[in-house]
Formats: C-alpha cells, structure tokens, sequence
C-alpha cells in the first residue's frame, strides 16, 4: 500500500522527535527518585539583630518561640516536614515588632530560612542545603556523606560585617567575593577531628573558636549580632 506523502512526512517528524526528547534526558549526574513527593523539610534560624525572641507562626500553625541566635526546631529535633509551596510565616518579635513574610518552599529540598538584619526591618533569607531524598544512609546520599570527613559552610546574618575568609584547622579558604549579610558559602570539605575555626571579617578582625567536627556530618557556622558583640552558633545539618 503506498503511504501518502504528507503522511510519510508526518511519521517521519514524529519519529525523529521522539528520539530527540529521549536522548536529552540525562540520569548520570543525579540519580532520579522513584516518586516526587510535594514536600519540603526546614528550620527557622532568628538572627535579627535588636529584636530579643521571636515568636512564629506558619500558615497559620503556631510554631513556638525561638531566642535570638536559636533555631526552631531546636538542635536536638528534626526540620520540620512541610508542603512545597507558597508559604506564610508571621514573625513577632519581644520588641514589639510583627512582621509577615511570603516565601516559596521548593519541592524536595531541606532548607534554613534565616531572620536576618534590623529589628525594624528583617530579613528572610532561605538556603537549600540539598534534597530530601539525599539522606546520610540513603544510597543516593552517598557523594555527599563520605566516611572520616566533615562538611562546613559559613551563613553572614551579622547586619554590619563582611566576611573575607575562614580557616578550618590549617586549612584557609579565602573568598574571592566578601560574604556580606544574608550570603553563605559552598560547604568546604574537612578531616573530621578537632579544629579551630577562625573567621576573618572586616578586612582586619577575626573570631576564633574550638570545635570538633563528627564525621560524615553537615555544618553551617552562623555568624550573627552587631560586630562590636559579634556571636557565632554551629548548626548541624546533617
């Protein structure tokens, strides 16, 4: 039976962009999970400066209160699982101040979302720390939990410093762009054991503190406060 020639085109235009699309879709750099699951995983880190204790609320859900330079939830507890999305988080603080903020939670990411700046008028600062499904003991999270190591990344939520480098150990990472307020870095790889950690800021000053780094652990070092009482919390990550 002879094909007509518009439809012999046709076939051949179907057929040459089915390969196409086929071959675009590359699996090799992240591995691609089973289901999408609409959800995300956060903590909120209350680094406004001048403000005292926030007390929050998300999406109309009360979440508690969290002091100055804490987290909620608190160190010993998980982030807390909530749906991807367009979220509404209600700040108010012991100085009187209330403040809403309007955010988006990626799908499948673990993130801080940090108060940062003047109590008159805060800040909220999301960073995604990695995918949901990128756990320590999962297969998936493999690359990024290896054995006998540490992972470090510095968060500014200081409202008047710029953070020019830090030393883990021996080891020093100067950054080629200052860090200023609400900026974090990439996570520098380190030898778990005990370190000294040493921020330098402002071109000329620098904080010092001892530390011991768990292997196959996740940190993030906050610096936060006005520089004259400048204050740092270690928040793990994972």
């Amino acid at each position: 039976m002879k094909i007509p020639y518009k439809h012999l085109l046709l076939l051949v235009f179907l057929y040459f962009t089915t390969v196409f699309f086929v071959g675009c879709v590359d699996t090799s750099v992240n591995p691609i999970p089973d289901r999408i699951d609409y959800s995300s995983q956060m903590k909120v880190v209350n680094l406004a400066t001048g403000a005292g204790s926030a007390t929050l609320t998300l999406d109309g859900q009360s979440l508690g209160a969290v002091s100055f330079g804490g987290e909620i939830p608190g160190s010993g507890s998980g982030f807390l699982t909530i749906p991807s999305g367009s979220r509404n988080l209600v700040a108010a603080f012991d100085n009187g101040q209330s403040k809403t903020f309007r955010f988006s939670a990626a799908t499948e990411y673990k993130f801080r979302a940090f108060l940062v700046g003047a109590s008159t008028n805060p800040s909220l600062i999301l960073v995604n720390q990695r995918y949901t499904w990128q756990s320590k003991d999962s297969e998936n999270g493999q690359q990024l939990f290896p054995a006998d190591t540490a992972w470090v990344s510095i968060f500014n939520g200081s409202p008047d410093i710029v953070i020019n480098s830090v030393e883990i150990g021996t080891e020093l990472n100067e950054f080629e762009t200052a860090l200023e307020t609400g900026k974090n870095s990439a996570y520098l790889k380190h030898a778990a054991g005990n370190v000294t950690v040493t921020i330098a800021y402002n071109d000329s000053l620098s904080l010092s503190f001892p530390y011991s780094l768990s292997a196959r652990n996740r940190y993030t070092v906050a610096l936060y406060d006005a520089a004259a009482q400048l204050k740092y919390a270690v928040l793990l990550d994972d």
